[in-house]
């Protein structure tokens, strides 16, 4: 899709504070988590759902981009490809996660980061609502914010779009937005989030990318 310049600028107004956000709350949610649970839970309702929807709510109305224009079209899927895609996704990025972060406790250690979320995770039913809330939160807009849109707006800001230059570029960011869990949860997101990429390249739609996202996401939040 072909942007003018002024929806480019409206993308790159939408990504920033998502990045700067996820980039720095590793340092607010933890002292949010020593002062008061549903306070650290009602915190991440704002940054994971108010934040992200309100951003896209502003990004249709003002730069007229949809969902279906960063890789959420419905229009043209078959539940076959989906289905597919999803369990390719979930099965290569969960097993490179896995890999990634077992090999990097070997190189470091286990470190437990600056900030653990299994502590803050409650017990009994409301645990489990908050363990599905996490993964399909993270699933999605993980997707939408460090892969379907920064690829709209990087295809059409370059004369030539390199597919390889992105995927190792936004890997970094999102790497970078997983420091307060230690660097083998870094490592981890970032080879992922690079097989993340190559579905969302070779399938051409970003619903399989985060389908399969929020089941790594329940894998590995599961306590």
């Amino acid at each position: 899709m072909h942007l003018a310049k002024p929806q480019q600028y409206a993308i790159a107004w939408v990504l920033f504070p998502v990045f700067v956000v996820w980039l720095v709350n590793g340092f607010y949610m933890a002292a949010l988590a020593r002062i008061s649970v549903p306070l650290f839970w009602l915190a991440d309702v704002v940054q994971w759902i108010v934040l992200p929807v309100t951003l896209l709510v502003i990004l249709s109305k003002r730069a007229s981009l949809l969902p279906k224009n960063y890789g959420l079209d419905i229009s043209a899927i078959r539940w076959q490809s989906p289905i597919s895609g999803t369990l390719a996704v979930f099965v290569t990025s969960g097993l490179v996660f896995s890999m990634t972060v077992s090999l990097s406790w070997h190189l470091f250690g286990k470190p437990t980061g600056f900030f653990g979320w299994s502590s803050v995770f409650p017990q009994g039913m409301l645990g489990t609502i908050v363990w599905l809330y996490s993964a399909l939160a993270a699933g999605i807009v993980e997707s939408i914010f460090f892969i379907g849109l920064p690829w709209l707006l990087y295809y059409n800001a370059r004369r030539e779009p390199s597919r390889v230059a992105f995927a190792l570029l936004v890997s970094i960011v999102f790497a970078a937005a997983h420091w307060e869990q230690g660097p083998h949860v870094v490592i981890g997101a970032y080879f992922a989030n690079l097989v993340a990429c190559f579905w969302f390249f070779q399938l051409g739609t970003l619903w399989p990318v985060a389908a399969g996202h929020v089941l790594v996401d329940l894998v590995a939040f599961w306590r």
